[in-house]
């Protein structure tokens, strides 16, 4: 089977050219509004775990929990998002999440919540979520013109960046003023937004093979087609090694304001905040340029070098000031090398698989991200955070070399 064709990218059309289509803007919109919800369910859900148990291991039990879903079922919701109406699938899911998040804000505010209830809430919406996903990222083509999916990932990833910049500290404020209950109970009208959006957006009747065969064999149907397509299997590995080695950095985020910058959590905000300023930045670039790229492959593989120079210079500095600005460019460069791959699987596959093959993305591009976290921890413990950092560097740079090595059309897209 012949290499598939890569949609080429549109002649121009400005920063924010695909909001000109009806559908991506109302869908845009309620994923901002859903998105800031969402983190205001993350500060309330932490700071509710540690408020009843006062400790790390179960803050991070309840997030690896929540987490690893998508490393078992996501298989199983491509199958589902390329089965039925993808926007079918997106308003049961919003929807089940609305109910799970109301349930919390009931729990909490009658102060009849413990820590096992959380933890099956986010078991639950975990598995929700392990659905929603490849419907989510498969709906986008069906949004805006194949020319325009670059633009509207780019855009899409400055929204929920934007809600990374301004959510945490809202929700901050919240908890202090009227507790966890109230963001737990705004997140669940949050997806209202989306499901308000998906009844306003008009789509095409979808196609879908009437033959319904077992879930594995569809999965099966799957993995065989990127066998034959050793090139996209390339770029799924590099996705795989970003979830793996790359992301648990802002997980260790903590661990270097304490034993690097001898500092509070004023300091980790601070750090937070410029890994979303250079974030937002990322986007907005992808966003101005998505038009003008020819070669989309160079652009990633010089993001892939800043990124790793970028958190190579982190790992050493022990100025807070050149820190920040080292995490800002961390953040722009991994937006914008997410961008591209996540850009190049969309466009690469054909509609009846896209369901499935982007369910194997999320599983890449978020899946192991559980493992790499306590792969790091593990490292940090023993050697500390900055060298955790460098390990996972070197190992990123050394499986990609090997990548591009056995896998050169990994390069060339």
């Amino acid at each position: 089977m012949e290499e598939p064709e890569v949609a080429r990218p549109g002649q121009g059309g400005g920063t924010f050219s695909a909001l000109r289509h009806r559908n991506f803007r109302l869908f845009w919109i309620g994923a901002l509004v859903s998105n800031l919800g969402g983190w205001l369910q993350v500060v309330a859900q932490n700071w509710l775990v540690l408020s009843l148990t006062n400790s790390a291991f179960l803050l991070g039990l309840v997030n690896f929990i929540g987490n690893s879903p998508m490393l078992l079922l996501s298989l199983f919701g491509g199958v589902v998002a390329d089965r039925n109406s993808r926007k079918t699938v997106l308003l049961i899911t919003q929807n089940a999440q609305a109910i799970l998040m109301l349930i919390m804000a009931v729990l909490s505010f009658f102060n009849i919540i413990n820590i096992w209830m959380v933890i099956v809430i986010a078991l639950g919406i975990g598995i929700v979520q392990a659905f929603n996903s490849p419907a989510y990222q498969t709906i986008m083509l069906d949004l805006v013109r194949k020319e325009d999916i670059m633009n509207a990932i780019a855009l899409n990833s400055f929204q929920f960046n934007l809600t990374r910049v301004i959510g945490p500290g809202i929700a901050g404020v919240l908890v202090t003023l009227v507790g966890v209950a109230v963001c737990f109970f705004l997140n669940s009208l949050s997806f209202m937004a989306v499901v308000g959006a998906l009844l306003l957006v008009k789509l095409p009747k979808p196609v879908r093979i009437v033959e319904k065969r077992p879930m594995w064999e569809e999965i099966k149907e799957s993995l065989s087609y990127l066998k034959s397509q050793v090139a996209l299997s390339g770029l799924l590995m590099i996705a795989s090694l970003f979830s793996f080695f790359i992301t648990p950095y802002l997980t260790l985020l903590p661990v270097f304001v304490q034993q690097v910058f001898k500092s509070g959590p004023e300091d980790y905000g601070i750090l937070l905040s410029a890994v979303g300023v250079g974030a937002l930045t990322g986007a907005l670039l992808v966003a101005n340029i998505s038009g003008k790229l020819q070669r989309r492959s160079r652009f990633m593989n010089w993001g892939m070098l800043i990124l790793v120079g970028s958190l190579f210079g982190f790992s050493l500095s022990t100025n807070l000031i050149l820190s920040m600005v080292m995490l800002a460019l961390a953040g722009g460069s991994l937006v914008s090398v997410n961008t591209t791959l996540n850009t190049i699987v969309q466009s690469s596959v054909p509609d009846y698989l896209r369901g499935r093959i982007l369910s194997i993305w999320t599983l890449c591009s978020v899946g192991f991200m559980p493992l790499g976290n306590l792969q790091s921890g593990i490292v940090a413990q023993a050697w500390g955070a900055p060298v955790s950092v460098m390990v996972n560097m070197a190992f990123f740079v050394l499986f990609t070399i090997l990548i591009y090595w056995f896998i050169p059309k990994a390069r060339r897209f």
